[in-house]
């Protein structure tokens, strides 16, 4: 990226930083208004993401998230700069209820039909990885390249993307490829700064795409990744798993959700299926099922659905079941 929009990202990070001190605001306080977790909020203001060195890529969205809270009048450069990264593909969050980690070979045509020719997988380190035809799938395994130890390293795993690419680049063709990262919340297990996986959801297109760009000469159609809810239960001991679902829902354009019965949730009431899974303990059924679908319903999160992007696929429920 060139100096120029570091340098905006970093006066963004700036007028930010000044703005919540004006107001007495602590980090924590703002970064759970916007929702978004406090490293990531003072990366923003300090415009330096630990992983890569330089400003973080931040998304439209955020952006405007920090400038109604705080006051602040638009910055153009800020929001063109954020939009450029972020929305160059639709970042579509993929979430499993159903306790498998397999089968996204049949599960990506389920989704996206054949809108979608070739697909690249990261597949789950504890799946075997089977290519198949328009299916191009490896593992990265842990203590190896991009995870040769406990923390997350955005710039690695791009550049092990990049790689890894090159190497398939003969076998996808003109038509519009889709990319899936099946290994999201398996690395959130092996790392010790699982917060930071949520967190990178916002630049991951910012970063990814540009590479994928340099190889295909086109970035995906479809930027897919994949989290499993039984990772977050393990993980519940470390993270505020609620927390960093409502982040999570948040950081990506659509939500589809694959319930336990195998059957397929996408927008609102993928929302619903993901927010009725993870009821607090000591809120009854009745009282979250209504909390619940009003968030769902909320403006700041992801109504859009697969079907409005590639259009309707059989199969598939966007309404909640209420």
């Amino acid at each position: 990226m060139a100096e120029t929009d570091d340098k905006r990202l970093t006066e963004f990070g700036q007028a930010v930083r000044e703005r919540r001190k004006a107001h007495r605001l602590p980090l924590r306080e703002l970064a759970g208004r916007v929702g978004i977790s406090p490293s990531y909020l003072s990366s923003i203001e300090v415009a330096r993401n630990p992983a890569t060195g330089r400003p973080p890529q931040i998304s439209a969205t955020v952006a405007e998230r920090l400038c109604e809270v705080l006051g602040l009048d638009w910055i153009p450069a800020a929001r063109a700069e954020a939009t450029a990264g972020h929305h160059c593909c639709d970042h579509v969050l993929l979430y499993r209820l159903d306790r498998r980690r397999d089968e996204l070979g049949a599960l990506a045509p389920r989704i996206f039909g054949e809108r979608v020719a070739d697909w690249l997988c990261i597949e789950d380190p504890a799946v075997k990885a089977a290519a198949a035809e328009g299916f191009h799938a490896w593992n990265w395994p842990f203590s190896a390249e991009p995870y040769p130890d406990m923390t997350l390293d955005g710039a690695r795993i791009v550049a092990a993307l990049e790689r890894e690419a090159m190497q398939r680049r003969d076998a996808i063709g003109e038509a519009p490829y889709g990319l899936i990262i099946a290994d999201c919340s398996a690395v959130m297990r092996w790392v010790v700064n699982p917060d930071a996986e949520i967190d990178y959801e916002e630049e991951w297109c910012a970063a990814s795409n540009p590479a994928l760009r340099r190889v295909f000469g086109r970035g995906p159609a479809v930027n897919v990744c994949v989290y499993h809810q039984m990772d977050m239960e393990v993980l519940a001991g470390r993270i505020d798993v609620l927390d960093a679902l409502l982040r999570l829902l948040r950081h990506h354009d659509s939500v589809i959700a694959v319930r336990p019965d195998g059957s397929i949730r996408e927008g609102t009431a993928a929302i619903m299926a993901i927010l009725e899974e993870n009821r607090p303990a000591g809120i009854s059924t009745s009282v979250w099922r209504t909390f619940a679908a009003a968030l769902a319903a909320s403006r700041d999160m992801p109504h859009r659905t697969a079907a409005s992007r590639f259009g309707p696929c059989a199969g598939h429920s966007a309404t909640p079941e209420i």
